[in-house]
């Protein structure tokens, strides 16, 4: 039989192991689709346009700088935050494993988007 204690220690630990296993981080193209939804009508403000544009180019750093901008449009809701905010972390996040793994332009739009980040 086994006691709560031990009981209780085993759940957690399946409960840890399985929430781990299950995190995947969006992409980029993930990112810009979450963008269309956030402003399904006029595509929204012109930095959101441009962005959503840039990612689907696959010009990542172009992408983040004009979703920085955007974060700044009066007028956005919650949710438009929220979606330009996880945009712009996966743009970023698939530049950094790029990046990792030994691509030297995804080592440059880092660059690029720090340089902008610093002005």
């Amino acid at each position: 039989m086994i006691r709560l204690p031990m009981f209780r220690l085993l759940l957690a630990a399946m409960l840890v192991s399985g929430l781990a296993g299950c995190h995947r981080e969006a992409t980029a193209t993930e990112g810009a689709t979450g963008l269309k939804r956030a402003f399904p009508d006029d595509g929204g403000p012109d930095a959101v346009r441009i962005g959503v544009a840039a990612m689907q180019s696959n010009d990542l750093a172009a992408g983040v700088i004009a979703l920085q901008a955007a974060k700044n449009a009066p007028g956005l809701t919650a949710e438009q935050l929220a979606a330009i905010e996880q945009a712009s972390q996966a743009a970023t996040a698939d530049l950094t494993r790029k990046a990792d793994a030994g691509d030297a332009n995804a080592k440059a739009q880092l660059e690029a988007i720090e340089r902008s980040r610093s002005q």
